[in-house]
């Protein structure tokens, strides 16, 4: 019989073969990507991966521990641990990120965070401009195809195949959107924490950040809607 120990270093590789499994399948999607969007993804990357560098240390420990704490059904206790684990370790990926940075006072500190929130503004205003590109191209995809399926020129099953790519795009800008709202967040709490000691005179220049921030999420999602609207309303099914 096998020890919990081995047990838990089997889920260990399980957990790292089903994060591998995802990687390669975004890799293979990458290969049939337009330079546009492969840009856009590059852009969003930084906001996307720490939360999947969080997922896979939540799932890998939850894994373990689902086995360590189940006397029986320890493959269930695996796989209940490393689906919680990946919940939480993503949620909580940047910020954990973010916090191994020791700084020698809150001012220090807080400085870093306003520098942290400016890269990631201008990083945004760059994919809010390669994503616009990319929405045009889909809703005139959307638009193309839903001619043809009117005058008879495509079938329904091609149709869905080339609108397949327009999904792709709305599931991953969906998600980024999702990411950059968690990051507000934390932002924010960085913020008010910080606010406590050095009072809100010093956090000025953070408040700004974030409000750009928040603005320009709010405006990569109003883009983002508009592509949804108009896919909703497609013949395609």
């Amino acid at each position: 019989m096998m020890t919990r120990m081995k047990l838990a270093f089997r889920a260990l590789a399980l957990s790292m073969a089903m994060v591998l499994v995802t990687a390669c399948a975004t890799t293979e999607d990458q290969q049939n990507l337009t330079p546009a969007e492969k840009k856009m993804r590059e852009q969003a990357s930084t906001f996307n991966q720490t939360m999947a560098e969080g997922a896979l240390v939540g799932c890998i420990a939850g894994g373990i521990l689902g086995i360590l704490a189940s006397n029986r059904h320890q493959g269930n206790g695996a796989a209940i641990g490393c689906a919680a684990g990946a919940a939480v370790g993503g949620a909580a990926g940047y910020a954990v990120a973010s916090q191994q940075e020791s700084y020698a006072n809150e001012e220090e500190r807080l400085n870093a965070k306003i520098d942290e929130v400016k890269a990631d503004n201008q990083r945004l205003a760059g994919l809010i401009d390669s994503s616009r590109q990319v929405i045009a191209s889909d809703k005139a995809t959307i638009v193309a195809l839903d001619k043809k399926l009117a005058a008879g020129k495509i079938t329904a099953d091609a149709a869905k195949l080339e609108i397949a790519k327009v999904d792709n795009n709305i599931k991953y800008l969906t998600q980024t959107v999702a990411n950059l709202k968690k990051r507000q967040e934390e932002y924010q709490t960085a913020r008010d924490e910080s606010a406590k000691t050095a009072g809100k005179t010093a956090t000025k220049a953070m408040d700004a950040e974030i409000s750009t921030l928040k603005t320009q999420i709010a405006t990569l999602e109003k883009d983002l809607d508009g592509l949804m609207s108009r896919r909703k309303i497609s013949r395609v099914g």
